[in-house]
């Protein structure tokens, strides 16, 4: 493995394969850790962000009456506050009319937000796209590379006017996030449509969150502002070159961009994006290696920096000495790549369990939770999800164990981790900021 000398500033980009060899006479199989790893957030009070180009759009349908819209309400006032005059923002609320309350301005001044968020009061049916087009609108018409431009969109029921189609919304949440204005969503409660909103977040390259209760909402809003705060590089790309005789396949749930590129997560200070690669490496090929060892890929990162700037360059090689049964069976696994794989199976056995659900198969949905706790030996952390999950499956309510077995597959698959989380337990940590946390339940407030 041959990684080039990253500048201090940028990206750090590793392979770890889960055996570091090849076995003689045989078509391998080779599971791959890349892991890109970001900088240390600089120290000092003047830390840097990009600055924010927010539009808030929130829900006001008639199912919002009550604690759900106020909480909405406090919430956005509370994301506005931690605003300042770098930034902008604008105000969108939706029921079956959609209206502008705050059209997109620098945050100079927060008493128009004040304002318009005291007058908001239910309304009627869910026009959900209408209100995503208009804040769209609002972010678009003020884009900088050097910002981060946001839909903040929040719901919580099933959009039943204006286009409600969800591969059309997603596939315009695609399009726009290729203009640079990218999509998070938070779903509230157990009425609205997890497929929608989810979608919406992974097409539009933002972020996926749910809240069981209007009580749990706030924390899900300071989880996407710290992260917002903390991001130095954004639009990452990922670009594979398989040598010849090299099938490869991504475990993860990204989006691909074709011909061996896919979109991962944008990378915050301090933590780690990742994927996994399986890849098939033919008989043939390691028939005809010689002693040293056989090139296998090459991976290369993309990625823009926090003044919008494209950058790319950051690459790694790796090549894998082919050895007889017994030396191969020598080589150790890689503790950290089994763990991902372990995660990224789980993940699929939670999506399993939520269609089980949803046909009203319990006794399937309990089996496949069993398997997912047998998986999860020695890895406390997925056990601890396997047991919210079971609890959930106990009370037999489909609603309430779809949307927590969806995000919490998405979030296992798609997660930034903290660079040392392999050294510590999940319960250790309280002391890194909530989107690096691996919770036990998506639906609820995290640990403080």
């Amino acid at each position: 493995m041959n990684t080039k000398p990253p500048h201090e500033a940028d990206p750090v980009l590793r392979l770890n394969p889960r055996r570091s060899a090849l076995l003689a006479g045989h078509t391998n199989t080779v599971e791959l850790l890349v892991r890109i790893t970001a900088p240390p957030r600089p120290a000092g009070a003047s830390q840097p962000r990009p600055p924010f180009n927010l539009a808030l759009v929130l829900d006001r349908s008639g199912s919002m009456s009550g604690q759900p819209l106020t909480e909405a309400c406090r919430c956005a006032h509370a994301m506005i506050q931690r605003l300042d005059a770098r930034d902008r923002a604008a105000l969108v609320v939706f029921d079956d009319q959609v209206n502008v309350l705050v059209t997109s301005r620098p945050v100079t001044d927060q008493r128009p937000f004040q304002a318009a968020l005291g007058m908001v009061q239910e309304g009627g049916c869910t026009n959900l796209h209408g209100g995503w087009v208009e804040g769209a609108g609002e972010v678009a018409r003020h884009l900088r590379p050097d910002s981060l431009n946001r839909i903040v969109l929040l719901s919580d029921g099933n959009a039943n006017q204006g286009l409600c189609d969800p591969q059309e919304i997603a596939r315009q949440c695609a399009e726009l996030a290729g203009t640079g204005v990218t999509t998070s969503t938070y779903g509230l409660g157990n009425h609205f449509n997890e497929e929608l909103m989810v979608g919406m977040a992974k097409a539009g390259m933002g972020n996926p969150y749910y809240s069981d209760t209007a009580d749990d909402l706030l924390d899900k809003f300071e989880e996407e502002f710290a992260l917002m705060q903390a991001l130095c590089a954004r639009r990452l790309r990922l670009l594979v070159r398989a040598a010849p005789g090299v099938k490869l396949e991504l475990l993860n749930d990204y989006p691909s961009g074709g011909d061996g590129i896919w979109r991962l997560p944008d990378l915050a200070y301090d933590s780690e994006a990742w994927a996994v690669l399986r890849l098939n490496v033919s008989h043939q090929e390691i028939e005809g290696a010689d002693e040293r060892p056989l090139p296998l890929l090459e991976v290369e990162l993309a990625w823009t920096d926090l003044e919008g700037q494209a950058r790319s360059g950051v690459a790694a090689t790796l090549a894998l000495p082919v050895l007889p049964v017994a030396a191969f069976g020598a080589v150790a696994e890689d503790e950290r790549v089994t763990a991902r794989l372990a995660e990224i199976e789980s993940a699929g056995l939670q999506l399993q369990a939520r269609t089980a659900a949803r046909q009203g198969d319990w006794d399937r949905v309990d089996r496949l939770l069993a398997k997912a706790k047998r998986l999860a030996q020695d890895h406390p952390w997925l056990e601890a999800v396997v047991s919210e999950l079971e609890k959930l499956a106990a009370a037999r309510d489909d609603a309430r164990f779809s949307k927590e077995s969806y995000y919490s597959s998405q979030r296992m698959s798609r997660r930034l981790s903290a660079p040392d989380e392999s050294a510590r337990e999940p319960d250790r940590d309280d002391d890194i900021p909530a989107f690096l946390r691996r919770q036990s339940r998506q639906g609820k407030k995290s640990k403080p």
